[in-house]
């Protein structure tokens, strides 16, 4: 089953924005830092392993290599792992920006869709909104309308395979003009 990407990026910006006290750790230099980077890095594989994303891998390795990290030099130990750690942060912070990037796109890309779906259905003068109508049943007939139409069945099935129907419908909801109606 496919999972809703507007949630999985809800659910990035969440990881995202946990990274600041990490780095404020490292920048106290306290103990705790590797640890807090440890659960981090757990929580973000556990997310992507959740959502089917297999660079949830990627991140499984690094918490690997952050559990088997050794210091070389005994005298700096401290200093060398914050190093070590920093730099492994600065990689995995990377990589999930990448996802991040990869998933808004395709959100985007759906945006555009819906909107030439939108500038059709603007024209056919096909639905006006009452504010009596429960607007949620009225994106859902909105849609209906667009999966059965002959000319816009072909960009609505190119949405659908970008998008779970609970997605399309928030951007559909979103994006919609009621004044255009």
């Amino acid at each position: 089953m496919r999972k809703s990407i507007l949630n999985t990026l809800k659910s990035i910006e969440t990881q995202l924005s946990k990274i600041h006290p990490i780095v404020d750790l490292f920048e106290r230099k306290s103990s705790r830092s590797s640890n807090e980077l440890r659960v981090w890095l757990a929580e973000t594989e556990e997310l992507l392993q959740q959502h089917h994303l297999a660079e949830a891998s990627t991140f499984s390795v690094k918490r690997g290599e952050l559990l088997t990290y050794y210091p070389k030099n005994k005298q700096y130990k401290r200093k060398e792992q914050l190093h070590f750690c920093s730099s492994l942060l600065t990689e995995a912070q990377k990589e999930l920006w990448a996802v991040y990037a990869r998933l808004s796109d395709t959100i985007e890309k759906a945006k555009v869709s819906i909107k030439q779906l939108l500038g059709v259905i603007y024209q056919t003068k096909q639905f006006k909104y009452d504010s009596k109508t429960d607007f949620t049943q009225f994106i859902q007939e909105v849609w209906q309308f667009c999966t059965m139409h002959e000319q816009l069945r072909g960009l609505s099935a190119q949405i659908q395979s970008l998008l779970t129907k609970t997605d399309v419908l928030l951007l559909l909801a979103e994006e919609i003009e009621i004044e255009n109606l």
